[in-house]
């Protein structure tokens, strides 16, 4: 009985993790209205609230977007809480960026997602690779950047590779 319990609990998360998780690339055609969020009204002046309301009063993300940000299933990488911003662009490119606060490490999800970040920039979800992630230099937060122009080095791209880096510069900043 404790496993059947066991079995129907991880497959009911994971229905719920197709239909509603909205983040690391895994996006679904519509957001469920509780998972939307206005950066403008977030009242946490501390953690990931504050990297986004930094991040939009210095203009690396659009007001638009930041009142269409879509809060995510944060737990699903070991996460305390996640928020994606969709539609980041960029001399060119077009991206969702996403920010997540790690607050308890211990779980073998964080500790998965952490180490292979740290590792390889990436980490697996559902069977798929998330790329272009970068962890904090405190190892609190994780920044998925997806703009495949911030690391090509070509001289066109610099402006793609500057942002990158302020952003991971507001990101560091956080305690």
């Amino acid at each position: 009985m404790k496993n059947l319990l066991k079995k129907l609990t991880a497959l009911t998360l994971a229905v719920v993790a197709v239909v509603s998780f909205a983040g690391c690339g895994m996006q679904t055609a519509t957001v469920p209205n509780e998972n939307k969020v206005k950066v403008s009204e977030f009242k946490s002046d501390a953690g990931v609230q504050k990297i986004l309301k930094d991040l939009l009063n210095k203009k690396y993300i659009s007001e638009d977007n930041a009142n269409n940000c879509v809060k995510t299933n944060a737990e699903l990488i070991g996460a305390k809480e996640g928020y994606r911003v969709d539609k980041v662009e960029v001399n060119g490119s077009s991206f969702s960026l996403e920010v997540y606060q790690y607050e308890d490490t211990s779980s073998d999800t964080a500790k998965n997602v952490i180490d292979s970040v740290k590792k390889n920039g990436t980490f697996d979800l559902f069977g798929r690779t998330v790329s272009y992630c970068y962890m904090s230099d405190n190892g609190k937060y994780l920044l998925i950047y997806p703009d495949p122009k911030s690391t090509t080095g070509k001289e066109d791209d610099s402006t793609n590779a500057k942002r990158k880096d302020d952003v991971m510069k507001v990101v560091n900043s956080a305690k």
